[in-house]
């Protein structure tokens, strides 16, 4: 019997197919490329127009590398297959990645991301955590992630930048908006 995990695995995936724009969409925002547009566009927004800007992308950049850094620990010690090694019949969207599942690095950067902007910019902050759900449920809906794996992502790319930022981060260097 599947476990809860499993089942909402298998909930959102099975949607794959049935409406191929929404297919289109996820395949988009789980991609690289769009990952790294997306870094782009904020080093761009935070080299060009903030006054803060070198203390906040060295801020961003410490908590993207050491949510990195944790994520690939964790997967090695962890071990978990992917859905489509251990779940029949599920429908891939991408090509299949060769690492572990859990957690899901995709979730934890792109949290971690939208953790680090919104110490300094609450607006942008926000649409990148918008972004960071869409990405996660983007994981599960191409067959590469459970569930928990992208929970615990979102947990470990929250947690990451606010520990940084409760040792790092000068507290009257925040919200300059």
């Amino acid at each position: 019997m599947p476990n809860i995990n499993t089942r909402i695995f298998e909930f959102v995936n099975n949607a794959v197919g049935y409406y191929r724009p929404l297919d289109t969409f996820f395949i988009i925002v789980t991609s690289l490329i769009t990952l790294l547009i997306v870094g782009a566009a904020v080093a761009y927004y935070f080299g060009i127009y903030l006054p803060w800007r070198k203390s906040g992308m060295i801020f961003i950049t410490c908590s993207l590398l050491s949510t990195l850094i944790v994520v690939s620990a964790v997967k090695v010690l962890v071990a978990f297959p992917r859905p489509f090694k251990t779940v029949p019949n599920i429908h891939t969207l991408i090509s299949l990645p060769a690492s572990y599942s859990f957690p899901s690095g995709h979730a934890a950067l792109t949290m971690a991301m939208a953790t680090a902007v919104y110490v300094y910019n609450k607006r942008l902050g926000t649409l990148l955590f918008a972004f960071a759900f869409i990405v996660g449920i983007a994981r599960i809906y191409v067959g590469v992630h459970y569930p928990l794996d992208v929970g615990v992502g979102f947990l470990l790319g929250y947690v990451i930048p606010k520990l940084l930022q409760h040792f790092f981060v000068k507290k009257e260097t925040l919200q300059l908006q």
